[in-house]
């Protein structure tokens, strides 16, 4: 009983162990796999892979430990930068708990279950695919039972994926593929190299389309499958399996082996029907298979057999060979709901392509029959050499009644539609025949007409097509007649084709011409909102964001045709626009527009256009670049419409050639990405914010987001204005510009009263009356409202004021008050002036210049910020005479008798001198401003104070050295002297260098006192104007030289001179 009860004891205290220790274990080793786990698989792959958080258990399945990672994400990275590949609310892994505990050597993954993951694959045109993200590895390949990726090992045996969404774009075959509530698992022993892998399937919406052709839409799927695994030659065996598509059942047989070396896929397939009746197969026509299809009446038989055998290597082109055969015999269908049905039902198709060449193809439709309430309908339909030279048997003949069809099959989202197809043609002749106009060998005769279409669906406007009639002849295929009324909109058309058998050759190109009139088209009707920009969108093509509503991409239509363009429409209306008299004349080819003539007028802005368009295709379907070349002209352009906000400013803007728009609704205009075009423009009239542009003339560059804009002249302010730069709208926040203008006879008034940048830069020019010249480079970024912001501007130049007058300048009036010069107060003339100038971090910088005014030289320079607080320094020559005859009753803190005061500190007569050097420092504001005056010695530089200074300490050097070289002397001569009179001697020397320092220092003073008095009435006189040129020209040279070699070399944006790209530069 005790060993009983010990026994007991002891197991309970294992079993509590071992439950503690599960309950432990995944606690201890947590931070270790999360760490491990993010580490280890983002070395291993080409991706980014992340997750919120993982949960550890022994408990889920035991013994093996189950690792679980929640909110997980797989991005892209390189080609897909930011695109997610996957994502999904959880990923279990089972591992080997000792392949955990153990530390040593990988982690072992057993099994995989993902919970409602969001795939996302992506294949671009050359190939390159976002799921190819495991690294490569240069170490020889482990053998397949036990594929290592780094730190962990692959072993395999069961894995699921719960209701999954997966979307496959594929551009390189043109495949699209989109599956929703995808449950799929599978059993398999991955460890071995052969095995068996028991799946089981289910879809609940599957789409494909491949070439524009939708071959399923919206169907469910089931699939029992068990294929033979042969890991080591990729090689992929199909057993036994059911396919179910809707109500169709399928099987097929075979296999598929993947490359071990090089690009070929082998294939032997094989697919074929169980059941032969109508109604299965009737089940994958779009909008058959509705609720409650098993009531409808369906019959007839069926017979499907499909095969591919051969290889597939899309490198070189090769493709197996297939052949697929249907038939249909006797089929009648009645829906329970509608009134008429669908009776004889007859169809035999057989497509086969026996080689790789698809030249050897051969679509055979002998027969195909249906009869619609009372109308019968038949047509046949033979192609052979499909590539090199299209060879075709065809007849059409019957009636297909639409509103009839509507009562006899569901046209579900559909509300209305209505009209008569009819059709009599035959065809029997081949492409060559056409084109080398060799008419009595082509027999095509006929007509092909509808009539009174309507068709009306919830997201669209109505389609209502009048008329439309096509008559084929041996020469052509003539459109006769086009009459519709799309919405609002009407259009008229007719026109040729001039071989239609080239549409069935993709090496061939459809050729004809193309007349369309219209007197209203509303575009707003036809164009749809833009969605909100994806957060992973793919390059080169468009892309569903994961987890969202998902069609098919937009499919690249025909694009094999070559046709004349004449088209006319009175009045298009875009976005808030109105354009009218719109005309397009010219030869339209895929990705080349020649545009003899393209015009239109919105609001009161005209312009007329010709040139060449190329990639129109690419940039539509493929995300291409579209360039060109175009010549534009126009007599008025008002680019105010086109940025503002407001839809009635842009109304009252376009309706007036002369009331420029203010910028309070103006926003950046944004240059569309992939868009390298060039421009060359030729404007009567511009209208550019509050600016009027006359007579521009200039080339422009589109490319990169940005506008480039070379050798640009026209008329404005009174003057004339030559302009290159660029604007850079990626960031369209902040868009960059980057100017270089040259400005002739400019009105100061007109130009400060347009300008900003001028009212910030030059706020003299609110007081100047007259005319000037400037040279100047900009950079910096626009605001919202299309003018720069000041505080990121950066600009330097030179402006020469030709002939002006300054009036009402307070600085100018503050240092005429305080020098006592009334000249200097108002009405002051500026002829020829040259002023050279730089902006820097908000603060513009007047380098030194020479002015002479009322017989005052003047040397002025300094700076002022932005915001208009001052710091400039004028050094001028005053004549003595121009202060005396302003002093009488002037006040004594200003004019002469302020500078006699500072004179006579230093023992300076004015009065003995003919001119006066004065240093105006002038600070404060445009509106308050500041004057201090100081004196200026004999240099014209330091003021009187400074060269006092000098000279004293000058002549105090000097004396001292001339003791210096006495005093050593004495002490050589006291050497000579006995020892015992040494001490006397050098007490006797000592004595007398004392008092030689003090005479030398009364004589110092008085020399530089004589000085400062004899020069003080020559100030600036000729050495000093010597100096203050070389000044001018030499330390002033070198930062003037600096502005000129950047005028020199202005280059907008880096772009590339036409000389380098001759050269070789690109």
């Amino acid at each position: 009983m005790k060993v009983a009860k010990r026994i007991l004891i002891i197991a309970g205290m294992l079993l509590l162990l071992l439950v503690a220790a599960a309950f432990a274990i995944p606690f201890l080793f947590k931070d270790k796999l999360l760490a491990f786990a993010k580490e280890e698989i983002n070395a291993t792959l080409n991706a980014k892979v992340d997750f919120e958080d993982v949960s550890l258990s022994l408990f889920r399945s035991f013994p093996n430990l189950s690792f679980q990672m929640q909110n997980f994400s797989v991005t892209g990275i390189d080609h897909f930068e930011g695109i997610r590949l996957a994502a999904g609310q959880s990923a279990e892994f089972t591992l080997d708990l000792m392949s955990v505990l153990g530390g040593s050597g990988p982690v072992e993954i057993k099994s995989v279950h993902l919970e409602k993951p969001e795939i996302n694959v992506h294949v671009l045109k050359d190939g390159v695919a976002n799921y190819d993200i495991v690294k490569p590895s240069d170490a020889p390949e482990p053998p397949a039972a036990e594929v290592d990726y780094s730190g962990f090992q692959v072993n395999l045996r069961e894995y699921s994926i719960n209701d999954a969404n997966v979307l496959y774009d594929d551009k390189s075959a043109d495949i699209f593929l989109e599956i929703k509530n995808l449950n799929h698992s599978g059993e398999g022993n991955f460890t071995i190299d052969v095995f068996d892998l028991i799946t089981q399937t289910a879809i609940g919406s599957l789409t494909v389309t491949q070439g524009g052709i939708s071959f399923l839409n919206q169907a469910k799927a089931n699939l029992e499958a068990t294929f033979n695994i042969d890991q080591k030659n990729s090689k992929y065996t199909l057993k036994d399996n059911v396919l179910r598509l809707n109500e169709l059942r399928l099987n097929a047989a075979g296999f598929v082996q993947l490359p071990t070396e090089g690009d070929d896929i082998a294939m032997d397939l094989k697919l074929s029907t169980p059941q032969n009746d109508f109604k299965s197969l009737f089940s994958l026509i779009p909008s058959a298979y509705i609720a409650g299809y098993e009531n409808v009446k369906v019959n007839g038989k069926f017979n499907l057999a499909a095969e591919v055998k051969g290889v597939f290597n899309s490198v070189k082109e090769q493709y197996p060979a297939f052949r697929v055969q249907m038939a249909v015999e006797n089929g009648d269908v009645k829906y329970p709901d509608l009134p008429l049905g669908i009776a004889n039902i007859q169809a035999k198709v057989d497509v086969n392509s026996p080689t790789s060449n698809f030249d050897n193809m051969v679509v055979d439709v002998s027969r195909f029959a249906m009869k619609v309430g009372s109308n019968p309908f038949e047509a046949k339909f033979l192609l052979k050499t499909p590539i090199s030279d299209p060879d075709v048997d065809a007849d059409a003949n019957g009636v297909i009644n639409l509103g009839e069809l509507a009562q006899a099959f569901p046209m579900q989202g559909i509300d209305q539609i209505k009209g008569i197809i009819s059709a009599d043609i035959s065809a029997k002749t081949r492409l060559s025949y056409i084109e080398s106009k060799d008419y009595e060998r082509v027999n095509m005769n006929g007509r092909l007409g509808l009539k009174d279409l309507v068709y009306r669906t919830p997201e669209m406007p109505a389609v209502n097509i009048r008329d439309a009639q096509m008559d084929f002849t041996p020469q052509n295929v003539q459109l006769n007649r086009f009459d519709a009324k799309l919405g609002k909109s009407d259009i008229q058309a007719s026109g040729s084709i001039d071989n239609i058998l080239a549409y069935f050759s993709p090496k061939k190109t459809m050729t004809g011409n193309l007349k369309v009139r219209s007197n209203y088209f509303d575009a707003n009707e036809w164009l749809t909102e833009e969605a909100p920009a994806a957060t992973n969108p793919v390059p080169q093509q468009p892309v569903t964001p994961v987890g969202g509503e998902t069609t098919a991409t937009s499919d690249r239509p025909f694009d094999r045709f070559d046709f004349t363009m004449d088209a006319k429409m009175n009045e298009i209306v875009y976005a808030d626009y109105r354009i009218l008299n719109a005309v397009l004349n010219g030869n339209a080819k895929p990705n080349r527009l020649e545009v003899e003539s393209i015009g239109a007028q919105v609001g009161k802005s005209d312009f007329l256009a010709s040139g060449v368009i190329t990639d129109a295709f690419d940039y539509l379907f493929d995300d291409g670049t579209l360039g060109g070349d175009i010549k534009l002209r126009s007599k008025l352009l008002d680019l105010n419409q086109f940025m503002t906000t407001d839809p009635a400013v842009a109304a009252a803007t376009t309706g007036s050639t002369t009331a420029p728009a203010t910028t309070e609704n103006l926003e950046p205009i944004a240059v569309p990405a992939n868009i390298a075009m060039n421009i060359q423009a030729d404007i009567d009239r511009l209208l550019y914010t509050n600016m009027v542009l006359e007579n521009l003339k200039g080339r422009l560059v589109v490319e990169n987001q940005a506008v480039v804009l070379e050798d640009a002249t026209t008329r404005t302010l009174g003057g004339t204005m030559a302009v290159a730069g660029g604007y850079d709208s990626k960031n369209l926040e902040n868009p960059a510009f980057n100017f270089k203008f040259d400005l002739k006879k400019m009105d100061f008034q007109k130009s400060f009263n347009t300008f900003n940048t001028f009212q910030k830069l030059a706020p003299i020019g609110k007081f100047i009356e007259g005319l000037f010249n400037t040279t100047l480079i900009m950079e910096g970024r626009l605001g919202k409202d299309m003018m720069p912001d000041l505080s990121s501007l950066s600009a330097q130049g030179f402006l020469q004021t030709l002939d002006g007058v300054i009036k009402g300048f307070k600085p100018l009036q503050a240092i005429g008050n305080s020098l006592n010069v009334k000249e200097l107060k108002d009405n002051l003339k500026l002829t020829d002036s040259k002023n050279w100038f730089e902006v820097k971090n908000g603060t513009v910088e007047l380098k030194e210049f020479d002015y002479k005014v009322q017989g005052i030289d003047m040397k002025i320079g300094g700076t002022h910020s932005l915001t208009q607080d001052m710091d400039y320094k004028i050094k001028a020559k005053v004549p003595r005479k121009l202060l005396e005859q302003n002093a009488v009753g002037a006040a004594a803190s200003s004019g002469l008798n302020a500078l006699q005061k500072e004179a006579s500190k230093y023992g300076v007569n004015l009065k003995q001198s003919e001119f006066v050097n004065v240093l105006i420092n002038l600070t404060g504001s445009v509106t308050d401003p500041k004057v201090k005056l100081q004196l200026l010695g004999a240099d014209g530089e330091a003021t009187l104070g400074e060269a006092a200074e000098g000279q004293v300490k000058a002549e105090l050097d000097k004396q001292k050295e001339e003791l210096r070289q006495k005093a050593e002397a004495e002490l050589e001569k006291g050497k000579e002297i006995a020892k015992e009179k040494i001490n006397q001697a050098a007490d006797t020397a000592r004595a007398v260098i004392n008092k030689k320092v003090e005479e030398a220092k009364d004589k110092a003073t008085e020399v530089v006192k004589e000085k400062i008095g004899e020069k003080a009435g020559t100030v600036l006189d000729s050495t000093a104007r010597k100096k203050v040129d070389e000044v001018l020209e030499g330390a002033g040279k070198g930062s003037k030289d600096k502005i000129k070699e950047e005028l020199d070399k202005f280059n907008p944006f880096k772009k590339k001179k036409e000389t380098e790209k001759k050269d070789g530069g690109g």
